[in-house]
């Protein structure tokens, strides 16, 4: 038998006893420090920053003037029905592309609503913020979502609120979509047209997910090291979705539970081409 330079009959031995695997004696794993973790179901929240302003929004405020009137009218003149319920319906129409939606559309047209915190700041405790966010992440969004604000002229201060609206008309020049939240501010701080930094907290719910750290990216594909007895790995094509700063999303390829190699895994990948030369990793669905 030859053996390959540093390699023992007991690992050569170790390596082939079961195929696509590697073999790695407790000092080999000391000495390349490796770490292991699982493959488990979290439930991932992504947080992404974007910039904003504190609204002042004189073509909303227009436009919620005038869809009031509309309603207003109908109700009280003995006009064409017909003609009062298209002015009425071109108003709701235009108020939806401008980002409100059904719910936001019957709290704003009513008569007892204050909107002059469009053109005039935040109230009672209250403040609108517009952000721009690009067309990438909307598949992220949702009304109901989480935002936290923070802006230079209050340093440390946080504003939490929630996205109330989302633009249905994408920026054609800049590719980005309006979100309007509404954020807690019951000193009245915020000014209209005052710079801001929102933070959106995209809740992704609750996936099979491994640590970041744990996948490495040939460029063609995505490979991970599990541990599939003692002191043997094996490499696995996975497939995978959405990300957060610490972990991916699990689509295919490994299951819960799975115990794989977040530390270390670049020497390992090194082990295993020295030893067994340029195997292919299981893809398992």
């Amino acid at each position: 038998m030859v053996l390959k330079k540093n390699e023992t009959t007991d690992d050569k031995k170790e390596t082939h006893s079961t195929p696509n695997s590697l073999f790695l004696s407790n000092d080999k794993e000391a000495l390349i420090g490796i770490k292991t973790d699982k493959a488990e179901i979290r439930n991932l929240i992504r947080r992404f920053s974007t910039s904003g302003s504190v609204a002042y929004d004189p073509e909303l405020y227009a436009a919620i003037l005038e869809y009031r009137e509309a309603v207003r009218n109908s109700k009280m003149s003995d006009d064409d029905t017909i003609s009062s319920n298209a002015l009425i319906q071109s108003g709701r129409v235009r108020l939806k592309q401008m980002g409100l939606s059904d719910s936001m559309i019957r709290e704003w047209s009513r008569e007892d609503k204050d909107i002059t915190e469009l053109i005039a700041g935040g109230k009672y405790g209250k403040t609108l913020v517009y952000s721009q966010v690009y067309e990438s992440d909307i598949a992220l969004l949702k009304v109901g979502q989480e935002v936290e604000v923070k802006t230079s002229s209050f340093p440390g201060k946080i504003f939490h609120g929630k996205i109330k609206g989302i633009d249905s008309i994408v920026d054609s020049k800049n590719r980005t979509l309006k979100i309007r939240s509404v954020v807690n501010d019951k000193e009245n701080l915020l000014k209209p047209q005052m710079y801001t930094d929102v933070e959106i907290l995209a809740i992704l719910g609750k996936v099979l997910s491994i640590p970041k750290s744990a996948v490495l990216d040939t460029g063609k594909k995505q490979i991970v090291y599990i541990k599939i007895a003692e002191s043997r790995f094996s490499p696995r094509i996975v497939e995978l979705g959405r990300e957060t700063d610490e972990f991916y999303e699990i689509v295919s390829g490994l299951k819960k539970g799975d115990e794989i190699v977040v530390g270390g895994n670049f020497l390992i990948d090194s082990e295993a081409k020295l030893k067994l030369g340029d195997i292919e990793p299981e893809h398992k669905h």
